[in-house]
């Protein structure tokens, strides 16, 4: 990472700090997960549908797995910023019945976004993957409204 690319990372991180001390005294059971990599990819390349894939190390992959679950987390929030050619993206996830919400922290080149960005618009849908460091999908969110996950 650049200079400008690290102080945008770090802020990222810091907000997402934030939130999830808000969301926790709240009352909410929070899992954060900062990706060791994120990227734009379309149908088939990491699951069977587009979306931004997050790869996140093994102690977040597992914790991530037992707080996940399948059609939960109904509502969604997006958090982005572009600058220098770089998305800075956090996505909260949360599932109310079981007041559960997990906050995924990415960092996606802005030039690579055009194959996922049509898949999404066509579908009317976007996907965020989180994957363990060997590829595995441990997971999968569905959000109903693409448009927030991209820069204009």
């Amino acid at each position: 990472m650049t200079g400008d690319t690290n102080d945008g990372w770090i802020r990222l991180l810091e907000e997402m700090d934030e939130m999830e001390a808000a969301l926790e005294r709240e009352g909410w059971e929070t899992l954060s997960i900062p990706a060791g990599d994120t990227a734009a990819v379309g149908p088939g390349a990491v699951a069977d549908q587009h979306g931004y894939a997050y790869v996140v190390p093994g102690d977040r992959a597992d914790a991530f797995e037992e707080l996940f679950v399948p059609d939960g987390f109904s509502r969604t929030e997006i958090y982005r910023q572009t600058a220098a050619g770089q998305l800075y993206l956090l996505t909260v996830s949360f599932d109310p019945p079981t007041h559960r919400a997990v906050l995924l922290a990415g960092l996606i080149e802005v030039g690579s976004l055009a194959e996922c960005r049509r898949h999404a618009r066509e579908t009317g849908r976007m996907y965020s993957h989180v994957l363990r460091v060997d590829g595995t999908v441990v997971g999968s969110f569905e959000h109903d409204d693409p448009e927030p996950f991209f820069p204009e």
